[in-house]
């Protein structure tokens, strides 16, 4: 017994002293790094602000990452410091294109560069991009577009530059859209699995895999008919931007593969085609670009003297209205579910705080709820709606507007608007309801388990490790139904349509915002600043300023987060560490954002096509 308790002292103190040498650790990092973020904060408090010269110099445009509408930092002070969600660099739409727009009016510039071949984003921003260049070379200002691999998007925009140049060993995968789904109905079968799908929407095609081994018609005529108009725009606007035949791309990406066999150099196939206007690698093109805008130091080593897309857009003057009138932007920004915003998450939790404080700030004459979410759960859709609706009763207008992508949840949260906008490449409807609910039958009889005991009524005897009864089956389709006529509703009131026109139009199936409003889904075709022009005018007031809340951190957050942004601190993680710590961090977000909500929470969403 002795001998026991001298080996778990001797194991307690060895754990004693590890702790203590961790925390040490630790703390003294933390001491490291405040040091230095104070003496950095000291000497920037010294510093005076210099002027950013723009005068001849070509402004640098190459964002990498992915475009946003609200850049959404981590809640998680451990994400924060492990740069888990901090390492996507977000990029805002409206600054980019302010960049661009300011650009085009701006004759100190040389030129501008243009490379977005590492820039992520969906079609209805890299159509408002591509504008904003087109309208730079229409006003006379030379454009220059460079880029290793272009995508349907970053061609899209590069193709309306005075010249496009293309490196030696890249290559255009210009080749349409594609909607390719893996269906893994016989996989679960295989092993065990029995997966119980409940959908009310013929077009509600998003749990097809669960039931089919290959895609239904009625996917097929639905993308195609959102795929095929705007794949017939792109097409003319690379052609119409390049001067090209009609028809050159479509040819392209046809005979793409055999043209490869002739020519296995692709970027030779670009060029004979006319896709690009030269063909150069990195160092032949940095000559290049030092021959036609020499740098000060005449250093043909370095690129000319340029600008950076953040330190030019900190050269634009804006106007800031001083007038005690606002309109909020409520972002919907990523799926939709219960909990904080983050990246990619439209948490409701965080919206409905920034909705309350709207409510209470009576300065605020109207909200613009900007959506750009593929939809999400309805739970949390209704918890928004509740709080717009909450607004909505003090008198104030609500303007949507519909960025990228507003569908099924998406679309919930419009219904109380008293105008909606969507560009005309917006990605919108799916209105329309499915669950899934997995049961585990064959595996317990596979394995030889057998399940078994009593329960105190009779809904309480049934759980997953059972077949599933017909009477619940029944019950939870009644339940989808009842959503879905519920969110048909919702939508005929808000749009002042009778049910069976909306349910005639709805049925799961999306549309583009050019076919919505066409359907009277949507009243105006506009961007974002439409919408709060609008906003505006509904209020009727002229001055007013634009305002946009930010999720709060509390104090060990911003603490960190400080830390991070003035000494630079990133802590990478080995591959397989990030791996493990993206997946219980999933986990942990998914049973806290769920463990209050003692419903079953049917998501709708709508899955968007891939870009070649």
């Amino acid at each position: 017994m002795a001998k026991a308790q001298s080996i778990w002292s001797k194991a307690d103190n060895f754990l004693t002293t590890t702790r203590k040498i961790i925390v040490n650790v630790f703390t003294g990092l933390i001491l490291v790094v405040l040091t230095f973020a104070i003496i950095g904060g000291i000497g920037s408090a010294f510093t005076t602000e210099t002027k950013i010269e723009t005068e001849n110099k070509i402004l640098w445009f190459k964002p990498v990452g992915v475009v946003v509408d609200n850049i959404n930092q981590s809640s998680s002070s451990l994400d924060l410091l492990l740069s888990n969600s901090a390492n996507i660099q977000q990029h805002k739409l409206t600054d980019l294109i302010d960049v661009l727009n300011h650009a085009s009016e701006d004759d100190s510039l040389a030129a501008v560069y243009l490379n977005v071949t590492e820039l992520e984003m969906y079609y209805a921003s890299a159509f408002e991009l591509a504008d904003a260049i087109r309208n730079i070379k229409n006003n006379g200002k030379r454009v220059i577009a460079y880029g290793e691999n272009f995508t349907n998007n970053s061609y899209l925009i590069s193709s309306q530059a005075n010249e496009v140049i293309l490196n030696e060993y890249g290559g255009i995968s210009s080749f349409g859209f594609s909607r390719k789904r893996q269906y893994v109905k016989d996989l679960y079968e295989n092993i065990k699995i029995n997966y119980h799908v409940f959908v009310a929407g013929d077009f509600k095609t998003a749990p097809e895999p669960y039931t089919r081994t290959t895609m239904s018609e009625e996917d097929k005529i639905a993308w195609k008919d959102f795929a095929d108009p705007l794949w017939k725009k792109m097409t003319q606007l690379l052609e119409n931007g390049r001067n090209l035949t009609s028809g050159t791309v479509q040819n392209y990406g046809d005979n793409f593969w055999e043209l490869s066999q002739v020519e296995p150099e692709i970027s030779q196939i670009a060029l004979e085609k006319g896709l690009v206007d030269q063909v150069m690698n990195v160092e032949e093109f940095r000559y290049w670009l030092f021959n036609e805008f020499p740098n000060e130091d005449e250093d043909t080593s370095q690129f000319p003297d340029s600008i950076s897309i953040y330190d030019y857009l900190s050269t634009i003057d804006k106007e800031q209205s001083s007038s005690n009138n606002k309109i909020a932007i409520i972002n919907v920004e990523g799926s939709i579910t219960t909990g904080e915003s983050d990246f990619g998450i439209a948490g409701s939790t965080t919206i409905v705080n920034n909705i309350q404080k709207a409510i209470k700030d009576k300065s605020v004459k109207a909200i613009v709820l900007r959506v750009n979410s593929p939809g999400g759960g309805v739970y949390a859709s209704e918890l928004i709606t509740n709080s717009l609706n909450e607004f909505k009763e003090t008198g104030r207008p609500i303007v949507s507007s519909m960025g990228d992508i507003a569908a099924s949840g998406g679309v919930w949260v419009t219904t109380l608007s008293d105008e909606i906008w969507a560009k005309n490449e917006t990605l919108t409807g799916s209105i329309g309801v499915w669950g899934v609910l997995p049961t585990f039958e064959n595996i317990y009889e596979w394995a030889g388990v057998n399940v078994d005991g009593i329960s105190s009524t009779d809904a309480g005897n049934w759980d997953p490790r059972y077949p599933m009864p017909d009477n619940v089956r029944k019950a939870i389709q009644s339940s989808i139904d009842y959503v879905y006529e519920d969110f048909v509703t919702k939508v005929s009131e808000n749009r002042e349509m009778p049910y069976e026109e909306v349910h005639a139009v709805a049925k799961g199936r999306i549309w583009s915002g050019e076919r919505a409003i066409q359907l009277g889904l949507v009243d105006k075709i506009g961007n974002l600043d439409d919408a709060i022009e609008s906003a505006a005018n509904i209020s009727n007031i002229e001055d007013y300023q634009v305002i946009s809340y930010k999720k709060e951190l509390d104090p060990f957050e911003v603490y960190i987060s400080t830390i991070i942004d003035n000494i630079g601190l990133n802590i990478k993680l080995d591959n397989n560490l990030k791996r493990i710590y993206d997946f219980f961090g999933q986990g942990y977000d998914f049973i806290k954002n769920d463990k209050d909500v003692n419903v079953v929470s049917y998501c709708f969403e709508c899955e968007y096509f891939l870009s070649k």
